[in-house]
């Protein structure tokens, strides 16, 4: 039996929250933030490329949204966005979001968000998991896989066909 320390337990301790959070992240086939910042997004959340052979050139969009608190309004941010492989080796080199909060000042308690769209074009080499990375001060924020495979070829059709 264990004593109880009057502690929570682990599973009901709240992440300390950071000043910045990933909000979301998926792929699509096209994306953009006008001005507005409303989030426009063709072909959206897929999480697996077929292509035609590999080694091959896909290319897609990688939609993240980052939510921010009241404290980092009119404040720089910097995001690292890494594509990895299954190995955890980089497929492409790292892109650096750069963005701010910006707006009115808001009360405690209340959020802003931000959506990114970074257009990729990588050579994927092999079938397999790869990896959507976002970074910021060195720590890990979030990340998003995608799954590459190659399309099998179809069948031959018979010689004799019955018709």
């Amino acid at each position: 039996m264990v004593a109880h320390t009057g502690a929570a337990p682990p599973w009901a301790r709240v992440r300390k929250y950071r000043s910045m959070d990933l909000s979301f992240a998926f792929f699509a086939d096209s994306a953009v933030v006008p001005p507005d910042g409303k989030l426009y997004v063709l072909g959206g959340g897929f999480s697996a490329l077929s292509m035609a052979s590999l080694p091959g050139r896909a290319g897609f969009a990688v939609v993240a949204g980052f939510r921010f608190s009241a404290a980092d309004v009119g404040q720089a941010h910097q995001v690292e966005l890494r594509l990895t492989d299954a190995q955890g080796k980089l497929v492409l080199a790292p892109v650096t979001l750069q963005f701010q909060a910006a707006g009115a000042r808001l009360v405690p308690g209340q959020e802003i968000s931000i959506s990114t769209v970074t257009v990729l074009q990588p050579m994927f080499g092999e079938p397999g998991v790869y990896s959507v990375e976002f970074w910021a001060g060195g720590i890990r924020i979030g990340s998003v896989n995608l799954n590459v495979e190659e399309r099998q070829a179809p069948a031959p059709v018979p010689a004799d066909r019955p018709n």
